[in-house]
């Protein structure tokens, strides 16, 4: 049987909705971090906005996610998971999440730390930062 990576098993789970990886990472930090502006996940995904604009309209008109304008400044627009996107996610990443804890089970607390610390030393500061605003909202081993 063929092994697939670990963006496929999203990706295969995707397909069924007609969505791709832009509308997974979209809805992925809106949940992990929500009301996260649209500027800070241009900034996150390293795209342009034309790369997600399409994508993230789709996600707002089939109701996977929710905009806001923020509460400091009514021109800038917030995102949030509705609760249809949170199971969406859940769906989509539930084979990646077994993956991951297959792996996980096979290693040593001490394996997954040295891998996390490697993993952040490649990342820029920028990124780096991202990586603590994430992991500090839970224990990644039990993330979506």
């Amino acid at each position: 049987m063929l092994q697939l990576s670990l963006g496929e098993d999203a990706d295969n789970r995707l397909t069924t909705r007609s969505l791709g990886r832009v509308h997974h990472r979209i809805l992925y930090f809106a949940h992990f971090t929500p009301g996260i502006t649209v500027s800070e996940l241009l900034a996150v995904l390293g795209v342009k906005h034309q790369n997600i604009q399409g994508p993230m309209r789709q996600l707002v008109e089939d109701g996977y996610l929710l905009t806001r304008a923020s509460e400091q400044d009514g021109r800038v627009k917030q995102l949030y998971c509705s609760r249809k996107g949170d199971k969406l996610l859940e769906f989509v990443s539930g084979g990646q999440r077994e993956r991951i804890q297959r792996a996980y089970d096979t290693v040593t607390a001490r394996d997954v730390e040295g891998y996390f610390k490697v993993m952040e030393a490649m990342l820029g500061p920028e990124r780096r930062e991202w990586v603590r605003r994430l992991t500090a909202l839970d224990d990644p081993s039990e993330s979506v």
